[in-house]
């Protein structure tokens, strides 16, 4: 069962897609899952000014990527690296046992993201 929140960016991502002008890449991978994560950002002046990504496997796991690009796009690095661990858990709504690898992709992508700030 899917979460309202996963339900709606996974069925209708804003967020999918190629991304021209990148200038940064993140790339997020599950061994156990399989589950395989492209974000390409436009970062100008510390600030996340677009986010698109390309994913391959579960509905929760492109939901996750999708959460994920639509809240730091407009963000300065810094004001997205200071997000309380329980802000980024709630990011995704209540998840069942099977989907919890997704919040492990989540705190993927903030980690990434921090060492693009260093």
């Amino acid at each position: 069962m899917y979460n309202p929140t996963i339900v709606a960016h996974f069925s209708n991502p804003k967020h999918s897609g190629e991304l021209p002008n990148a200038n940064q890449e993140l790339k997020i991978g599950n061994s156990v899952c399989g589950d395989t994560i492209f974000l390409k950002l436009r970062i100008v002046q510390e600030k996340v000014k677009d986010a698109k990504f390309t994913a391959y496997g579960c509905a929760t796991s492109l939901a996750t990527a999708d959460i994920f690009a639509h809240y730091i796009i407009g963000k300065q690095l810094s004001e997205i690296i200071a997000t309380p661990i329980d802000i980024r858990e709630a990011m995704l709504g209540e998840l069942e046992p099977p989907q919890m690898h997704c919040l492990y992709i989540l705190h993927e992508l903030f980690t990434q993201l921090e060492q693009v700030a260093v």
